[in-house]
């Protein structure tokens, strides 16, 4: 075994003589409710949520989660987190850091069920003396001392990764408590090799999937781990007509641009995250293919069970050559002339930038327009707002 990923506490010869390392009494049986609260958590309709609470509470954990991680490149696809502010995951999935997080290449690279942490129990160093210089910004901004994680099992060329951060208030991992993470090792990996079972075959969305054929508008279902569960008629059909879209062997939705492509997945996998939270805040995205240009607005899908939570993807077709309808868009957003004017350029997929220079007003007034639409019609992000234009005009 390379020496970098040697466990992170040798045993004494006393210690290597039973079959597993001795635990005190409050130890053990903090040990008993953490392995009851991660398979509860396969019956609990909050997911993994319980089992992190109590993880979090008894590591002094700061964030974390369980995360499936492609390799070349380094994105994650689907996720259940805890402890980060609102809106992180989204920022963060949808950069080029998880290519470049120095913890998710470490732990994806330990062996299975194997947990290991930065520090190791040295008190004489802080994770800032390892940590890149992008890494190393967002740590010292959260106070991060140390962080922990393993591989919990590699699936269909998906790496899955359990991580947990921790504040450097309460110093590095321990002996103890590495050893205390390497006796949950083997119970995490059962209990997430199970949670993606229920994924895979997620009845909630088949039932729904069948349903989409009753509706004549272009319609798909992703279940919680990124791939089509499936699609209506008239989303294939239109999926064939654009000759850009298609599904790919690995079931997901792809584009021939491959930074589309990426764009897509990303999208869909924030998405993924936000079910797991509750939070049904749509995303749109934009596919221009000559004269014709296709609209996909994801929205979470949050179900009783959150095994079966996924994504649901509304396609609209549009004209390029057709201008928006801005005596429509006038009326339904309770907007002037000049603010339907700047949401036909964001309903047509255009940056700020792009509307400003369309319009011939600077970016400031652009701005400002994009602010009253947002706050006349009671919206707090942008992408809420496009998504909403898009499918009053689609």
């Amino acid at each position: 075994m390379n020496d970098h990923f040697s466990p992170a506490n040798p045993q004494t010869d006393q210690q290597a003589s039973l079959p597993f390392p001795a635990l005190k009494g409050e130890e053990l049986h903090a040990y008993n409710e953490l392995v009851s609260t991660l398979y509860r958590s396969l019956h609990n309709n909050a997911g993994f949520q319980h089992f992190f609470d109590a993880f979090q509470k008894h590591f002094k954990a700061l964030q974390g989660g369980i995360l499936g991680v492609t390799a070349n490149p380094q994105r994650i696809v689907y996720g259940w987190t805890f402890g980060y502010p609102d809106g992180f995951e989204e920022w963060y999935i949808n950069s080029d850091l998880p290519e470049r997080d120095e913890a998710l290449t470490r732990y994806v690279q330990l062996p299975p069920r194997q947990f290991d942490s930065f520090l190791r129990g040295d008190v004489s160093r802080t994770i800032l003396d390892i940590l890149g210089p992008e890494s190393r910004a967002w740590a010292e901004s959260v106070g991060m001392g140390d962080s922990t994680g393993m591989l919990v099992t590699r699936e269909d060329g998906v790496n899955v990764v359990f991580m947990a951060n921790r504040h450097q208030d309460h110093g590095p991992y321990t002996d103890s408590e590495l050893l205390q993470m390497n006796l949950l090792a083997p119970h995490i990996e059962n209990a997430v090799a199970l949670h993606l079972k229920l994924y895979q075959s997620s009845s909630d969305n088949e039932n729904l999937a069948m349903a989409l054929n009753h509706v004549h508008k272009p319609l798909m279902v992703f279940n919680a781990l990124g791939n089509v569960a499936e699609a209506n008629n008239a989303a294939r059909a239109l999926l064939d007509s654009t000759g850009n879209l298609f599904v790919g062997e690995d079931r997901r939705l792809h584009s021939r641009d491959r930074r589309m492509t990426r764009k897509l997945h990303d999208a869909i996998t924030t998405c993924i995250v936000l079910s797991h939270k509750g939070v049904l805040e749509s995303q749109t995205l934009f596919i221009q293919n000559g004269q014709a240009r296709v609209s996909v607005c994801l929205t979470p899908l949050v179900t009783e069970h959150p095994e079966n939570n996924g994504v649901l993807a509304e396609l609209f077709s549009f004209d390029t050559t057709l201008s928006p309808d801005l005596d429509k868009l006038q009326s339904l957003f309770q907007c002037s002339p000049a603010e339907a004017a700047v949401a036909g350029g964001l309903m047509r997929g255009l940056s700020t930038n792009d509307i400003a220079e369309e319009r011939h007003i600077s970016i400031h007034t652009a701005r400002q327009h994009i602010k009253s639409l947002l706050a006349k019609n009671g919206y707090r992000k942008q992408t809420e707002l496009v998504s909403m234009l898009v499918r009053a005009l689609g």
